[in-house]
């Protein structure tokens, strides 16, 4: 008796000591399994501003075909810690003055294997980190970049061009991919993680939505009534529920959606809202064109706070570190903000040759390396920073 009573903690202890063996040797948990790579992302080439921070993360793909978050996990190295550190949750700081050391690269090393590696370079505050523009025909208006996180995208850049009805489609290097009718005028434009197009017509006072190849989704469209301008969508990922927010500057109201076009509420704003952000924790940004301002709400449309963005604030957007870049359409500027409105950087949109035309900066959108595109509407361009 006594003898088959301590089988079964031996047998347990073995099975423990297996299960450890396993995971030390990077398995997933299975039998057999094995880590045989690791990825970290951005992994393209990044230039950040003194002082700025940048989040990296590490996937690790397993010897089943299954990949899995390790940015916890491994060990993350910057070269030159003199021009940028790193966390051990993968959160790098850039120098805060430019010394003779700007350049870096961050790498991530788990249980023997190594990461690809991201060159990483420090630039003075300040700076314009221009990096190229592409003409479009007709004129653009809003744009928006395939940059879900957690999502497999593109990075293509859509564009509508008002002129034309057209919803434009270019690679990230602004190369010309194709085109499709929008029907009527279309103006914000927004993608969701399945890829699927949101487009404001405004001349029909319509929500439009088409696949990522131009047809029609599902629903078509659907009435946003009043005057909408601008347009954004989150997810929420615990339940896959895509939401959409149109602004309605006829009415002073911010409208939320469904994917299927289907209203879940609507608040009135002060002044007169155009465009639309939401960020990672719900919270929604709004441009007031009227007072000069950006709101920030609530997903339920409760006002937390605002600040003033001087001149003529149009089009809102945000990158994967809560910063808000606001095109300012008077002064020819680019704004960025922290989350509490905090102003950290201007760029002035630049025109590729000489003769001082007036430039129109219209709809930003971000990518996921934070590369920021905007639209010049008077001069049928679209602009594209390296990350500010």
């Amino acid at each position: 008796m006594t003898r088959r009573l301590l089988r079964y903690p031996m047998a347990l202890l073995a099975s423990v000591l297996m299960l450890l063996l396993v995971s030390g040797c990077g398995g997933s948990g299975g039998s057999g399994i094995t880590l045989v790579a690791i990825t970290i992302s951005p992994d393209q080439p990044v230039n950040l501003t003194a002082g700025d921070t940048l989040q990296f993360n590490a996937t690790g793909t397993y010897s089943n075909g299954t990949a899995g978050d390790l940015t916890g996990s491994v060990k993350w190295s910057s070269i030159v810690p003199a021009a940028a550190t790193i966390t051990a949750g993968g959160l790098v700081t850039a120098s805060a003055s430019v010394g003779t050391s700007p350049n870096t690269t961050i790498s991530a090393t788990y249980n023997g294997l190594s990461s690809n590696s991201t060159d990483l370079t420090v630039v003075a505050p300040g700076t314009n980190i221009f990096s190229e523009n592409w003409s479009t025909t007709g004129s653009p208006t809003g744009v928006a970049v395939a940059s879900f996180r957690n999502v497999s995208s593109s990075g293509n850049v859509y564009v509508t061009d008002s002129t034309n009805n057209l919803l434009r489609v270019y690679d990230a290097s602004g190369a010309p991919i194709t085109s499709w009718s929008t029907v009527g005028e279309p103006h914000g434009v927004a993608i969701d993680p399945h890829n699927n197009l949101y487009v404001i017509d405004i001349s029909n006072n319509l929500l439009r939505k088409f696949n990522n190849t131009g047809s029609a989704g599902t629903p078509p469209s659907w009435s946003t009534t009043g005057s909408p301008s601008g347009v954004a969508v989150t997810v929420d990922y615990s339940t896959g529920i895509v939401y959409v927010y149109v602004t309605d500057s006829l009415n002073n109201l911010v409208r939320k959606y469904d994917s299927n076009g289907n209203i879940i509420t609507s608040w009135p704003t002060t002044g007169t809202p155009s465009g639309v952000a939401v960020d990672s924790s719900g919270n929604v940004y709004v441009t007031d064109i009227t007072n000069s301002l950006l709101r920030k709400y609530t997903s339920d449309g409760i006002q937390t706070t605002f600040w003033s963005t001087t001149g003529f604030a149009y089009s809102v957007a945000l990158d994967f570190s809560g910063n808000v870049y606001v095109t300012d359409y008077t002064k020819e500027l680019i704004r960025k903000y922290d989350s509490s409105g905090n102003q950290t950087a201007t760029k002035t949109l630049l025109w590729p040759t000489t003769g001082g035309l007036p430039y129109e900066p219209y709809g930003v959108a971000l990518d996921a390396l934070g590369n920021v595109y905007v639209t010049d509407l008077s001069n049928n361009y679209i602009h594209k920073y390296l990350p500010l």
